[in-house]
């Protein structure tokens, strides 16, 4: 370790299947020719259709689409963070400065008791193991009602000395185990698994193989089932933004540890950089996880990212040159008169473009056409007259061109009207009001803001809504997230870091999470209800691998739901983006207008396909790759 110096839609059900015309959630009078394909909640292969009568060449009764959806407008997610009872022990008002600052708003939603409601872990306020106050982290456990309690002993959590932790059922028995990363050097302190026993109480596990690992800067960690053997597996990202060193990959045993496999399964170089954000997904559709890695600085390896692309038993190599993921040739959007936007790098080719300063990453299908697109955030400095910050990468989104171009990525951030902004660090993708199509959101710097005006390059909290042509409109500053109004600490939200979704409430709206991230002086987190998304229909999975062939998270399962003509893709995955901000596991379903029952198709890990059809909306089901399908 190196110190570092500084596809189309698919059709309609009526018209790809005439026979169905009347529609499946047709009245009991036309669903009666159906016959068991429209029986509750049944699981089928395949589907012999009967012979079409004159009822099918007449316009349907009634359809799956009412044509209303709830617009957005203002105020449309409301401050929760004192009454829900996550600042117990968050904040203590203090002079500026009387306190190391603190640069460690990490945080994550995990079901740790498994009572399907998502509890949260975070850092406590104050963590500053470098001046000599040590890590200390925060556990609140849900209470079903929007509401925390703080079980920040109980869990065993709250004195473990790491960075950040990423959760996951090592041992598959059914509960969330944890990495926990330290992402400095601390004498005698090393990385450690700790695990669950099923009630959210948290043990470490000895000699459970990452203790030795060549570095204690670790700021990423991802699981998922790499090699498919039905166990997780665990990818480190090192450096983040202060240090140079190698990635590394675990394999799991299945029982708690790991055994490392970097020099055989990272093929090619993998060379001393500084990573500083992380997703998985399957973004060439072959059935296994592939990893995307965002690189920081500019000065190293040119800021080139990387694309380890697995051949199905977990072997990688890094493909993300020939895919168009580890630069673009395009620089600097902020006022650019020249088309340098659109240009390419004079004189440079693939191997020689400039990067980025690369923080947050997420995976998500965003322009609806089945193939996972990315979205990267990044701290892209303007100037005309140094090269490397006129020419680097600022936030991508990068969309996925699918087997026709051979999954290579194509920047559009400017064609679909995104904003430009220097501070945007930690990027999530999310439907927050249920219409069908994926927003992103983003947390911002405050330390670039002073040499902009308007309100999109400044440091609030940045959330783009995806209109119905693909294009995106901003809508952070109205929503109710932001807030200009001033207290003696802090302004809300400017300078947030990490932030993370989850429905806390079940009530199908995606709620946010958001790490204040001390500047001086002290400042909580934040909790926000989202007031809208449960107003457009929506569905709610939740998956369980069978310990055996598939992981119990089911990591890396594909869903696709499908009704009245709207289809929706999702992968479930452990986390993403900077220091490891982890989302629900319940993957929601926006689906707008829908007023029939929904078919949800899954393809588990393993290749398996399971279909179910007549699928209840407004409400959590839950599939067990074994038992199938159940409410909740």
């Amino acid at each position: 370790m190196v110190p570092l110096m500084r596809n189309p839609h698919l059709a309609p059900v009526s018209l790809r299947f005439p026979f169905l015309r009347r529609t499946l959630c047709a009245s009991a009078l036309l669903s009666l020719a159906v016959g068991t394909l429209i029986g509750c909640t049944s699981k089928t292969d395949s589907v012999t259709p009967p012979e079409p009568s004159l009822l099918d060449m007449m316009p349907p009764e009634r359809t799956c689409r009412s044509g209303q959806v709830a617009k957005v407008g203002d105020s449309f997610f409301e401050d929760i963070s004192d009454k829900s009872g996550i600042r117990v022990s968050n904040y203590t008002p203090m002079p500026p400065m009387a306190i190391p600052i603190n640069d460690h708003s990490r945080l994550a939603f995990a079901d740790l008791n498994g009572d399907g409601y998502d509890d949260i872990v975070m850092h406590s306020l104050f963590p500053n193991p470098q001046k000599g106050i040590p890590f200390e982290h925060l556990v609140f456990l849900n209470n079903q009602d929007g509401t925390f309690r703080d079980a920040s002993d109980e869990s065993g959590l709250r004195n473990v000395q790491a960075g950040f932790f990423a959760f996951g059922d090592i041992d598959n028995d059914g509960d969330q185990d944890a990495f926990a990363g330290l992402d400095i050097p601390l004498t005698g302190q090393n990385h450690q698994v700790l695990l669950n026993d099923g009630k959210g109480h948290f043990t470490a596990k000895t000699s459970a193989g990452v203790e030795s690992a060549a570095t204690t800067a670790t700021g990423n960690a991802i699981f998922a089932d790499f090699d498919s053997d039905g166990k997780l597996d665990l990818f480190l990202g090192n450096g983040q933004t202060g240090y140079l060193a190698a990635d590394q990959l675990f394999f799991g045993n299945g029982d708690g540890t790991f055994r490392e496999v970097t020099a055989t399964n990272l093929q090619g170089t993998n060379p001393q950089r500084p990573t500083n954000g992380l997703v998985s997904c399957d973004y060439d559709g072959d059935g296994d996880l592939d990893i995307f890695v965002s690189t920081y600085g500019v000065s190293v390896e040119l800021g080139h990212d990387i694309l380890w692309e697995n051949d199905g038993k977990g072997v990688f190599r890094n493909v993300a040159m020939e895919r168009g993921f580890a630069a673009q040739s395009t620089g600097n959007y902020w006022q650019d008169s020249t088309g340098r936007g659109t240009m390419s790098e004079p004189g440079k080719d693939a191997a020689s473009y400039m990067g980025g300063n690369g923080f947050g990453l997420d995976c998500q299908d965003i322009n609806g056409d089945g193939y996972p697109d990315i979205f990267q955030t990044n701290i892209s400095h303007p100037s005309e007259t140094e090269y490397s910050r006129k020419w680097s990468d600022p936030s991508l989104l990068l969309i996925n061109q699918g087997p026709l171009g051979k999954y290579s990525f194509v920047n559009e951030f400017l064609q679909r009207g995104l904003p430009y902004n220097e501070g945007d660090v930690d990027g999530s993708t999310v439907d927050f009001d249920n219409d069908g199509r994926f927003e992103m959101a983003m947390s911002r710097d405050t330390k670039y803001e002073g040499s902009f005006s308007s309100i999109d390059q400044k440091s609030w909290f940045g959330l783009m809504h995806q209109l119905p042509d693909g294009k995106f409109e901003s809508v952070g500053y109205k929503s109710g997230i932001n807030d200009d109004s001033q207290t003696a600490m802090w302004k809300r939200m400017k300078g947030a870091q990490n932030h993370a979704w989850s429905d806390i409430d079940l009530d199908g709206a995606p709620d946010l999470l958001v790490g204040g991230r001390d500047q001086g002086g002290g400042r909580p987190n934040f909790l926000f209800r989202n007031k809208i998304g449960s107003q457009n229909a929506w569905l709610g999975i939740r998956l369980r691998g069978n310990g055996k062939t598939v992981n119990r998270d089911a990591l890396g399962a594909r869903v696709t739901v499908e009704v009245g003509g709207l289809k929706v893709v999702r992968e479930l995955k452990s986390s993403r983006g900077t220091y490891n901000s982890a989302d629900s596991r319940a993957l929601v379903f926006g689906l707008a207008d829908a007023t029939c029952p929904a078919t949800v198709t899954v393809r588990w890990p393993n290749g398996k396909t399971d279909t179910f059809r007549e699928v209840a909306l407004r409400r959590y089901q839950t599939i067990d790759m074994d038992l199938g399908l159940s409410s909740k």
